[in-house]
């Protein structure tokens, strides 16, 4: 039986944040839309596949779920939610993702990060996708940071190997050409620039119209994966809101993945005598809510600043000391641009009220918003749909 082949299959490694999910579902929803008789799945191990996607017409394979803890600024793989260890699961995934690639046949696959995919659970899928014709194509964030997997000497060897396009997720306006030329020196290949891929952007294109209007908010607070010192930092915000007061408005506290439900019941106590804050778990009512909002608080990964530079509201950026520094060297690109109200933060400092309490009630009484969408080009997501409908056709 000769079935019809897939023409993009699209993949995103899993295990702490939302980022690498973000941008890929980005961009299979600018697929759908910019060509809708183009048939696109997302596979990846994510339970939050569901609510990035939300109204968007794209479809999606669930892999078992990585799991990981941070300890100073270093990720370590854990048992995953199947009880299976890490070691285990990257097995798994390797064989159902080579078993993918032989069902679907697909004729381009997208892969978000590092070439060799997450634990090198790409490896076999490279190998004999040669059978089939499949045209790999590899998309970069912003800035890599230092990420040992994207330029070792296995990453280079399989993208030499089997890619046939590089996209990197910035924009060169604002980043300048220094991560342009570091991704030509460690793959051989000029990248093609999209522009920063924005979820919420592309996602206007599909949410349900005629939503309720919320009553304004003071501010958003997302926290989209728990860290070591992530009960620190809201217990020092609990502090603090409790001393702003809902003169400005509510809070809304949103909560993505997290290491089990006693965090998240920690969480709650925290804000429990505030009838003005609400602890919510992570889903769509976050984008109405940040749309509501005076401000943000955020962290400073490349997911949550697509969102307050879409939405234009000043933010309170959290940075997290990780060993990659993307963070940290993304923030000070973006912080002096006219227009955009940063104030920015270290992980442990911000859990003092102390610390917070004056440059959150200073983004709440300032009157600079800006148009970011004048400055930033947010349009990878439908870039990087188009250069990719250029591969499969070229394939053909």
């Amino acid at each position: 039986m000769n079935l019809s082949r897939l023409d993009l299959l699209i993949y995103a490694h899993d295990g702490r944040g939302l980022g690498h999910a973000s941008r890929s579902t980005a961009i299979g929803m600018a697929m759908r839309r910019l060509f809708p008789e183009k048939r696109v799945l997302f596979v990846s191990g994510t339970k939050h596949a569901g609510t990035l996607i939300d109204d968007a017409p794209l479809d999606w394979i669930k892999l078992p779920a990585y799991a990981t803890k941070v300890v100073d600024g270093r990720s370590t793989g854990i048992d995953g939610l199947s009880n299976f260890s890490d070691r285990q699961l990257g097995n798994f995934r390797t064989d159902s993702l080579a078993h993918l690639m032989a069902l679907y046949r697909p004729r381009c696959v997208l892969v978000d990060h590092s070439p060799q995919g997450k634990h090198k659970e790409l490896l076999s899928a490279l190998k004999t996708s040669g059978k089939t014709g499949t045209r790999w194509v590899l998309g970069v964030r912003g800035i890599v940071g230092g990420v040992s997997q994207v330029g070792s000497d296995l990453a280079r060897d399989m993208f030499r190997k089997h890619y046939s396009a590089l996209l990197w997720y910035g924009d060169s306006n604002v980043l300048g050409r220094q991560q342009i030329q570091h991704l030509f020196t460690c793959y051989g290949m000029q990248p093609d620039e999209t522009g920063y891929v924005s979820r919420l952007s592309e996602l206007a294109h599909w949410r349900s119209k005629g939503r309720l209007a919320m009553e304004p908010i003071a501010a958003t607070i997302s926290i989209p994966w728990t860290g070591e010192y992530t009960e620190q930092l809201l217990s020092g915000l609990a502090r603090t809101i409790s001393t702003i007061g809902p003169h400005h408005g509510q809070w809304h506290i949103f909560i993505g993945a997290g290491p089990d439900e006693a965090c998240y019941n920690t969480v709650r106590r925290f804000f429990s005598h505030l009838p003005f804050a609400h602890v919510l778990p992570a889903s769509n009512a976050y984008i109405d809510a940040l749309t509501a909002s005076k401000i943000a608080v955020i962290y400073g990964g490349y997911n949550s600043l697509m969102d307050i530079l879409w939405a234009g509201k000043p933010a309170l950026v959290v940075l997290r000391d990780m060993q990659d520094r993307e963070q940290q060297l993304h923030v000070k690109r973006l912080r002096h641009l006219k227009g955009i109200n940063l104030e920015v933060i270290d992980e442990r400092s911000a859990a003092e009220p102390v610390n917070t309490s004056h440059l959150l009630t200073g983004l709440l009484e300032s009157e600079k918003t800006g148009d970011q969408s004048l400055l930033i080009d947010l349009n990878g997501a439908a870039n990087a749909a188009k250069r990719l409908n250029e591969v499969i056709m070229d394939g053909d």
